[in-house]
């Protein structure tokens, strides 16, 4: 009750007369225009060697992305190589046999150096122990990391979801329930890229059975606002706050005693969601149906939550 009382006090405190006074808010924040009053010849001379700037884009394509942005400092003329949609999409086009589309600068380099559009989930294979989640529900024997699976496939090799991890999480025979929380709130980029470009949402993960046990899952994906509070450890939640997500998709799957032990994968999208999501919630839980004392439930691994990079439309559309 302590943190939740400090958290509420929170909203009490004056943040606008605290922030600097540079800051902006990502509603009002616009990227600027290029730098044209640059010198004609500055930043393509080296040694007296003149370098057309087309040359020097190539070069400057080969640089990994992460260590691009800080060249910008070098010259008005990098600075607008470098923020410009030609390198970006030469950058992309040397890794990927489709054609980069018309983008801006900015929406590259979220998807070259961050996470955001391959998983921002963490530990979704238990690797880390229970590291990353929240437990809200932990009834019967409680969650369990097993490391193979016992009594199911091994998961499938090659399947980038797994991160080459071979462990999973695994329920018991009352609901046990766990969520991670993704704050978006110090992302800014990417809740800019959101609000313009409406990029979707995929949220994913496997599951599998017992070969001699039948159990159950379900996978819930939200969005939040400004106004959600971070859950602590079998912290209840009201049905009232559930129904001030801006968005929720849920998928169960059940599988029957005998009906086998293979791994598949349970997928949600969010194709539309309002503006200032700033938490994403991926809740899954299980049990199994037979009640049997031990870990007889749903086992998942492999959780991601990602944005979908190819479901941005061109500028040219």
């Amino acid at each position: 009750m302590g943190n939740r009382a400090t958290r509420s006090l929170e909203s009490f405190i004056d943040f606008q007369n605290i922030m600097p006074k540079h800051y902006t808010s990502v509603a009002d924040f616009k990227f600027h225009d290029p730098l044209y009053e640059e010198e004609e010849f500055n930043g393509l001379v080296f040694n007296s060697i003149f370098i057309p700037e087309e040359v020097l884009t190539q070069i400057l394509s080969f640089i990994p992305p992460k260590e691009l942005l800080p060249l910008t400092l070098v010259c008005k003329k990098w600075c607008n190589i470098i923020k410009s949609e030609c390198i970006w999409m030469e950058i992309y086009n040397k890794g990927h046999t489709h054609r980069a589309k018309l983008l801006p600068w900015y929406v590259y380099y979220l998807y070259f150096t961050t996470d955001s559009f391959t998983n921002l989930l963490k530990n979704g294979n238990g690797k880390d122990g229970f590291k990353n989640w929240v437990i809200l529900k932990n009834l019967g024997d409680q969650f369990k990391i097993e490391d193979p699976p016992k009594g199911s496939d091994p998961l499938p090799e090659g399947v980038p979801d797994f991160n080459g991890h071979t462990s999973c999480f695994v329920t018991s025979y009352y609901e046990c329930n766990k969520i991670q929380e993704i704050q978006l709130e110090n992302k800014r980029l990417l809740r800019y890229v959101m609000n313009k470009y409406r990029p979707q949402i995929a949220a994913s993960e496997w599951v599998a059975a017992r070969f001699d046990c039948g159990c159950e899952y379900k996978l819930t994906f939200r969005g939040f606002g400004p106004n959600y509070l971070p859950k602590e450890p079998n912290e209840y939640v009201d049905e009232e706050e559930i129904e001030d997500a801006l968005f929720e998709k849920h998928k169960s799957v059940r599988f029957e005693q005998w009906a086998g032990k293979s791994w598949e994968k349970v997928e949600l999208l969010v194709e539309d969601y309002p503006k200032n999501v700033k938490t994403l919630v991926f809740e899954h839980e299980g049990n199994d149906t037979q009640f049997w004392k031990g870990h007889y439930g749903s086992k998942m691994a492999g959780g991601v939550v990602k944005f979908l990079f190819e479901s941005i439309e061109s500028e040219r559309d």
